[in-house]
């Protein structure tokens, strides 16, 4: 682990959870943002306020973790490039294993009793943000005129094929 003066590790030791499937401990808690929680367009700039509201629980391969994380993105409109903040409320449920199985791509594992939530934090914020970002009431399609609004007319029907519409009509 990279960062073990993090307030995102923690020690699983000290809150009682080591080896003990079954128990169970909250924590409520506001952290910094850390670095990189964020795409081209939009993120949560490191060092903002990130609110966690999580659970965590013993299970026999390790710690699993589920609830959510509250923070603030800022970043661009896709389509006018004006500043936006958009709120996010991210579900995190991640299962932190004593020991990797080889073949076990998902999990994340401790190092010696310290949990680091901050890469599963990451995938899930990161996941979260739009692709696109847009401010409110601003999902219908883009639209702009110069001058005047054009007004289609409707053309005249044209005689030489209004007996082939009444055919059609009958």
């Amino acid at each position: 682990m990279a960062r073990n003066d993090s307030e995102l590790v923690l020690d699983i030791r000290k809150l009682g959870l080591m080896d003990k499937p079954g128990e169970w401990s909250t924590l409520t808690t506001t952290v910094a943002a850390p670095e990189d929680l964020r795409i081209e367009v939009i993120g949560v700039p490191a060092g903002s306020p990130l609110e966690l509201d999580l659970r965590l629980e013993s299970v026999v391969e390790g710690i699993y973790v589920s609830g959510n994380v509250k923070a603030v993105a800022q970043g661009q409109d896709a389509r006018t490039s004006e500043d936006i903040e958009l709120p996010l409320d991210v579900a995190v449920t991640e299962l932190f294993v004593y020991e990797l199985d080889p073949e076990d791509e998902e999990s994340y594992v401790m190092d010696n009793g310290r949990l680091d939530l901050e890469p599963a934090i990451r995938d899930a914020v990161v996941m979260a943000l739009p692709f696109r970002p847009l401010k409110d009431g601003d999902a219908e399609d883009f639209r702009y005129t110069l001058g005047e609004d054009i007004v289609e007319e409707v053309p005249e029907a044209d005689p030489r094929w209004s007996a082939l519409k009444d055919l059609l009509d009958e």
